[in-house]
């Protein structure tokens, strides 16, 4: 059972609430401030595009952990399939902010020239596709992309970023069937809401989740905690590492908690790495402030160039 109605059961912890690391292994030759840097950055971008009023915009706080493990671990071959909450992955892939900005605005003279789909991002410098009107149809996209990649060349995989409401879909079992079937090297990377004043994502699904559901068809997983942004990093590292090495695909699923329900502060994964600096003497405020104000002012200033 899990402690309280906000800690999610059946995930592999790794940093946990306190800040505190049970494995100090797994951030051996991880520049943490670097890191933490980066999921700054993509909760301020959330924040600042949020103020903008763009249509239909899903804020994204309290999924940065994703967006920057994704973001930052694929290869210079791998190919990512976003959804409508996934800017911070382009920005941490190196999608330059005025070019996510007039995708995300849709300007005309914007890659995607004003005609992608409100929230997503494409980009084929940067191995991005941006998602598809229809519901899920982006799983069989990309699992096609990931065959096409295997039958190129070991060492290239292709990942697909969704929410736990495209499990209930036809199209989602079978993109897991195609990728099982031809050995793709595909990871399928789904992020179930933790939501406690309501039923979990598995509630209607006999109670199990949707690490356990695939797991049962013989496909590799592993269920983490969207807080542990280590954990997260750690468990997308191995499945990109088996999908590159022709293991074949892998699903890791993470259980994110919106920030907009007002959840406890150590559900909060930048707070949680904030708190891991912190124990290891590597934050200070004047260290926050200037790492805050840095990327305030790259974002004002992509704000007005792509305005005037």
């Amino acid at each position: 059972m899990q402690a309280t109605a906000w800690e999610p059961e059946g995930v592999e912890a790794l940093l946990d609430s306190k800040g505190a690391l049970a494995d100090p292994a797994a951030v051996s030759g991880l520049d943490l401030r670097s890191f933490y840097k980066q999921l700054v950055a993509a909760r301020i971008l959330d924040l600042k595009l949020g103020r903008l009023e763009l249509p239909m915009w899903a804020p994204a706080a309290g999924e940065e952990a994703v967006s920057v493990a994704v973001g930052s671990l694929v290869g210079e071959e791998d190919w990512v399939f976003v959804g409508n909450r996934d800017a911070a992955v382009a920005l941490t892939r190196g999608l330059p902010l005025t070019e996510i900005l007039r995708q995300l605005l849709g300007q005309a003279s914007a890659e995607t020239r004003g005609r992608g789909l409100p929230g997503s991002l494409s980009s084929r410098e940067h191995k991005l596709m941006g998602a598809s009107e229809a519901l899920g149809m982006n799983l069989g996209l990309a699992v096609g992309h990931a065959h096409g990649q295997r039958l190129f060349s070991r060492g290239r995989a292709s990942v697909a970023i969704f929410g736990e409401g495209l499990t209930t879909t036809g199209m989602f079992h079978e993109s897991l069937a195609l990728a099982l079937a031809h050995t793709a090297p595909m990871v399928f990377v789904c992020k179930s809401q933790l939501w406690p004043e309501g039923a979990p994502a598995e509630a209607g699904l006999m109670g199990d989740s949707v690490a356990e559901r695939v797991r049962a068809r013989g496909m590799w997983s592993r269920r983490c905690d969207g807080a542990d942004a280590v954990g997260v990093r750690r468990a997308i590292a191995a499945a990109l590492h088996r999908a590159h090495d022709g293991a074949g695909p892998g699903l890791v699923e993470v259980v994110v908690t919106p920030l907009a329900q007002d959840p406890p502060a150590e559900r909060d994964p930048v707070e949680r790495v904030r708190r891991l600096l912190d124990s290891r003497g590597e934050w200070t405020q004047p260290f926050q402030d200037v790492t805050e104000a840095e990327i305030h002012g790259q974002l004002d200033k992509a704000i007005a160039e792509v305005s005037q």
